[in-house]
């Protein structure tokens, strides 16, 4: 390689070549590049754009109407809500009122149960008193024959003369009867 290049300088060396520079483009080249670049730029507007812009313009409306279907469903989920809550405030009220109707029946019917109940400790009292009052009467009735009994008993051996119990019941059982209804 270094043969090479030694051969490069020694020939430059004995000619004077003009040098080219590659970056530097001439006049045709010019020329060409231009008329190539517009039949591109012609091709691109008419042919390859218009494509492309079409699904731009179709990405943007199904953007906007995914927008719009977004703020419907959060505008419908709100309404939802809202008609959730009404109808829970609505099912609490109800069942406040059916509590309250509960309570007020179930009030009612224990108070009518204790009436009913004080009615019948009232009506078993009565009927108490009135089978004491015949147990009371009966004792007193066999009382007062035993005791008409006794005191005629006792008043003969006071006496010490025996007395006619028949005849003399009858005053000891007007004065227990007497000293009874005292009581």
């Amino acid at each position: 390689m270094l043969a090479a290049v030694l051969s490069i300088l020694a020939e430059g060396g004995e000619e004077a070549k003009e040098v080219v520079n590659p970056v530097i483009p001439d006049i045709p080249e010019l020329v060409w590049g231009a008329i190539a670049f517009f039949l591109l730029l012609i091709l691109m507007n008419w042919v390859c754009l218009p494509p492309i812009r079409q699904a731009m313009r179709k990405r943007d409306e199904q953007l906007r109407g995914d927008d719009e279907a977004a703020e419907r469903a959060v505008v419908e989920a709100e309404q939802v809500r809202r008609d959730y809550d009404a109808t829970l405030a609505e099912a609490r009220a109800e069942g406040a009122r059916i509590v309250d109707e509960a309570r007020q029946g179930a009030d009612a019917q224990r108070a009518e149960l204790i009436r009913a109940a004080e009615d019948d400790a009232s009506t078993l009292r009565q009927a108490a008193m009135a089978e004491l009052d015949a147990e009371r009467a009966n004792a007193l009735g066999q009382m007062q024959g035993d005791v008409a009994n006794i005191a005629v008993a006792a008043a003969s051996k006071v006496v010490q003369q025996p007395l006619d119990v028949t005849a003399n019941r009858s005053v000891v059982e007007a004065h227990v009867s007497g000293l009874a209804g005292n009581a």
